[in-house]
């Protein structure tokens, strides 16, 4: 849990123009970003600011999304008791969101004990995961509301994660219809109070198997593995019962669970293309990635300090942008040994502060460039990827090996990204 308050985190405010006649021409807000970033336990807030200034440096290089959970994560039990809450360290995340010039989005998950069979007052977060019971979706949903109203500058809302707690056993199935009725108690509750909100579920992971090894085998499939009926029968449940919805919600991997990788770990980032094509659709929504997560080889733990997970997270957003994805949200930006995909920074320690990994500075980027309108392309024989933005070019080398690109004047080395202006 978040321990301290952010101090010393600069605070960037718009330069005022005084004297200057107003211009006739009125402008529409640029659309918000379609990458952004998922805060946990350990972020930017939970150190001394001296510490973290590469952090709110990446964070705030242009905004992003910067998602939140309601409980968890780096935020404490919100209503620990009925009608008793405690806003302070979601209050404190919030803050980090604000003056990093994030977009905010908030996941509504983590339930008070209270609500899932526990005494009021405590907190097991060993239960963290569990879901309320069927008698406390009302409460939940109340929670969800006063959340909702208590951050009007949260437009994004993403209910439950993952059916954390939502698992019929007997039938060896995702329990749809409990998670849907959840679904549509916060919706409902969330839109009364907050029209404006957009709000979007089911947030299941897309699991995908090998061929061979695939216990629920489904008709969307790839060289890269086949996705499991069940998370596919939890959509369309969902999608066929929900009172509504603004977009769609999964998370998944490039590699299977039984078998890893099943074609080279670039290759499989056409996942998050081929799944994002399909959903868009079969669901008619924006397709959100709330976590995505390319697979590395097995036997090749890439360090952090290494440009390789970095490409192979363009990559993954690439593909995903290509196949109509509307937002990619990357979990945890801080790095963690027991997250094995790319970071924005390291994590600090007691004697150095947050570093800027290989990703920070084309994350920025992605955020301030990439829109629905995006140009992306590759190479012939698939070696180079190239998104283009309004003024600039992010060129990145998909391999192992320095080569030379058309578009460049210097060689890229191994897996390096290069940003340079357009032509």
């Amino acid at each position: 849990m978040i321990r301290g308050r952010i101090t010393g985190v600069a605070v960037l405010l718009a330069a005022t123009l005084s004297g200057c006649a107003p211009s006739a021409r009125t402008t529409s807000p640029p659309p918000d970003p379609v990458v952004g970033v998922t805060h946990t336990q350990d972020s930017a807030d939970d150190y001394p600011a001296a510490q973290v200034e590469a952090a709110t440096a990446a964070l705030a290089g242009h905004p992003m999304l910067q998602n939140q959970y309601l409980m968890g994560w780096g935020v404490d039990n919100p209503e620990p008791s009925p009608g008793v809450f405690d806003w302070s360290t979601l209050d404190q995340r919030m803050n980090l969101i604000r003056q990093t010039r994030g977009v905010p989005v908030l996941t509504l998950a983590g339930a008070p004990d209270w609500m899932k069979g526990g005494s009021a007052g405590t907190t097991d977060w060993s239960r963290l995961n569990t879901a309320p019971t069927r008698a406390h979706y009302e409460d939940f949903a109340a929670l969800a509301a006063a959340a909702a109203a208590r951050y009007p500058q949260v437009r994004y809302f993403q209910v439950w994660s993952e059916l954390k707690g939502l698992y019929n056993e007997d039938a060896n199935r995702w329990d749809y219809e409990a998670y849907t009725e959840l679904y549509n108690a916060v919706y409902d509750a969330v839109k009364k109070v907050r029209p404006d909100a957009l709000v979007g579920g089911p947030y299941v992971v897309l699991d995908t198997w090998s061929a061979e090894g695939t216990p629920a085998p489904s008709a969307l499939s790839g060289p890269w593995g086949v996705v499991d009926q069940r998370a596919l029968d939890v959509i369309d449940y969902w999608n066929a019962h929900k009172h509504g919805a603004d977009f769609l919600v999964v998370d998944g991997s490039s590699g299977t669970r039984d078998a890893g990788l099943t074609t080279d770990a670039f290759d499989a980032t056409a996942m998050f293309g081929e799944v994002s094509r399909w959903l868009r659709a079969h669901v008619g929504l924006p397709v959100w990635w709330a976590e995505f997560y390319p697979t590395q080889p097995s036997g090749q733990a890439w360090p952090q300090e290494s440009p390789a997970p970095a490409a192979l997270t363009v990559a993954a957003v690439a593909q995903a942008l290509r196949g109509g994805a509307a937002r990619l949200l990357l979990w945890q930006p801080q790095a963690s040994a027991d997250v094995p995909s790319a970071a924005l920074w390291t994590t600090p320690t007691a004697s150095t502060g947050a570093e800027p990994l290989p990703l920070a500075g084309p994350w920025t980027w992605l955020a301030a460039n990439v829109n629905t309108r995006t140009k992306i392309a590759y190479s012939p024989d698939g070696a180079v990827l190239v998104i283009t933005g309004e003024r600039e070019v992010l060129t990145v080398n998909l391999t192992a090996s320095e080569l030379t690109s058309p578009n460049q004047s210097a060689p890229l080395s191994a897996f390096q990204m290069r940003i340079t202006p357009r032509h």
